[in-house]
């Protein structure tokens, strides 16, 4: 932790580190551990608070855009923001570094090298803990990152494949790969029905700081706890979408300029009309249908359990309002700015955190975002065929014959409704006892269980209920005793 006397802090530009803060006398007090920012509030005086505006984000976007945090007065900035200490407090200005026009362009495209940035960005990483364990999905990114462990020499490394009933072929990829390569590989197989999820769960809520909405942690959270410890790194294939760029889709394009939500009197109608409505969805603003997928909770739905609720609706048409990017580039800019910190990352985050292990990105190294990102367009994506990251492909086609054409796109993700089809009664157990909520949210939340079993999209709702409810029952409650236990730097013990 350190105090700045610069008037101005500037966030990681490749999302590798969140910087946390508060102002304390009118200086940053900052670090990229939010505990050691929230002591140094308590130790200054100030209360530590739960901040509704976060709150309201989890419930009806799944995330928090920086530079909020779930807590007053404290923040958080990330890729392309900063913020400056003004006579009026602190102001924020938003500077994506990764447009298109900003791109030298005149790097040697050749994936020898591309691998071998990688390769010692990976080392690098692997060299914080004595042992490693990377998240392998059969995409790009991860499939780059276990080549990288190979090429540095890190023969150790443990892969793991999360898996469900149905998704067996996506861990025989990753076991294929790893046999060629020499690397240990294991299948991690998810129990719906277990009990032990749900320890897992309250377990892990107690150890986090902040609550993380990301559809997929459950599917984060079991395999890192099941082979991570506090000598471990966990490897992520996670931040290379922000320099590598996508060209977007029409549909994506129409979002953004058709968007009906920009109209008062459309604004004013969304207010009224719940989540679970047909083709309610059409009237969110344009940036949260370029963010968003999936309906979930609305100011007019939160706010009848959750009197603190805040429209955030508004403030997306706000941010609207303040971008000056190209159309096509404004879909990959948010998402890398918001979605990419705020959930993707903060997911493998908190697992590894849970787990007393260290997660590290590497394709947010530096290095690594400053060779692809002056390479020649057509190196990076191809707008024929919509398809990014095009020397990753050549990259992998050259070093581990990858088909891409048998693989096809692989994310991350998690069986959502089957988790919560075997696990309503927890969902039911953690919101009801949820002091954020009014006693309101016992019939409200039934009626979304209800809806649910129907074959109703309101499964986001749910989880996003569940997380929020998860973090304040578990650690909000526990956090005065852990303000009181402080370690010489400043870290809650």
């Amino acid at each position: 932790m350190l105090e700045s006397t610069s008037a101005t802090l500037l966030g990681d530009p490749t999302c590798a580190e969140p910087r946390y803060f508060c102002l304390i006398d009118g200086r940053f007090v900052v670090s990229t551990d939010i505990r050691q920012v929230l002591s140094a509030k308590h130790r200054s005086g100030s209360d530590v608070e739960v901040n509704p505006v976060a709150i309201s984000h989890l419930l009806h976007d799944g995330f928090v855009p920086q530079p909020q945090t779930v807590y007053k007065d404290v923040f958080v900035i990330s890729i392309g923001m900063s913020a400056t200490v003004t006579r009026d407090g602190l102001a924020f200005h938003f500077d994506f570094p990764f447009l298109k026009e900003k791109s030298c362009r005149d790097g040697t495209p050749d994936p020898s090298t591309l691998l071998s940035v990688l390769a010692t960005a990976t080392g690098k990483a692997c060299s914080k803990r004595p042992q490693q364990l990377l998240m392998l999905s059969s995409g790009l990114d991860s499939t780059s990152l276990a080549l990288a462990a190979k090429a540095a020499g890190r023969d150790a490394v443990q892969c793991v494949t999360y898996a469900e009933t149905d998704d067996f072929d996506e861990a025989v990829f990753a076991k294929t790969l790893c046999g060629r390569l020499g690397l240990r590989h294991e299948t991690y197989w998810q129990d719906f029905g277990s009990d032990a999820m749900c320890d897992m769960l309250v377990d892990y809520a107690g150890k986090v700081p902040e609550p993380c909405g990301d559809p997929a942690l459950t599917a984060c959270v079991a395999p890192i706890y099941r082979y991570a410890n506090a000598d471990t790194v966990v490897l992520d294939g996670s931040g290379s979408d922000a320099y590598f760029w996508k060209p977007p889709r029409s549909l994506d394009l129409a979002k953004l300029r058709l968007g009906v939500n920009r109209l008062p009197a459309v604004s004013r109608l969304r207010q009224v009309f719940p989540m679970h409505l047909r083709y309610e969805r059409l009237l969110s603003s344009p940036l949260e249908l370029l963010l968003f997928a999936g309906p979930r909770l609305r100011h007019c739905d939160s706010r009848k359990f959750y009197s603190d609720s805040v429209d955030t609706q508004r403030l997306w048409l706000q941010e609207l309002g303040q971008i000056r990017y190209p159309a096509e580039e404004v879909r990959s800019t948010i998402r890398s700015a918001y979605l990419g910190p705020g959930a993707h990352m903060l997911k493998t985050r908190n697992a590894a955190m849970a787990a007393e292990a260290a997660a590290q990105f590497p394709w947010a190294d530096r290095s690594v975002a400053n060779y692809c990102f002056h390479l020649p367009e057509d190196h990076r994506f191809d707008r024929r065929s919509k398809k990014g990251k095009m020397i990753v492909r050549e990259m992998l086609r050259k070093f581990v014959d990858y088909d891409e054409a048998q693989i096809g796109k692989r994310v991350f993700k998690f069986n959502k409704r089957r988790f919560i089809d075997r696990q309503i009664d927890f969902c039911r157990d953690q919101v009801l006892n949820c002091t954020l909520w009014h006693r309101s949210v016992e019939p409200f939340f039934d009626r979304l269980a209800d809806q649910f079993k129907s074959g109703r999209k309101t499964e986001n709702a749910l989880l996003g209920l569940l997380m929020v409810s998860l973090w304040h029952n578990h650690w909000v409650a526990r956090l005065p005793s852990l303000l009181q236990q402080q370690d010489p730097h400043g870290v809650a013990a």
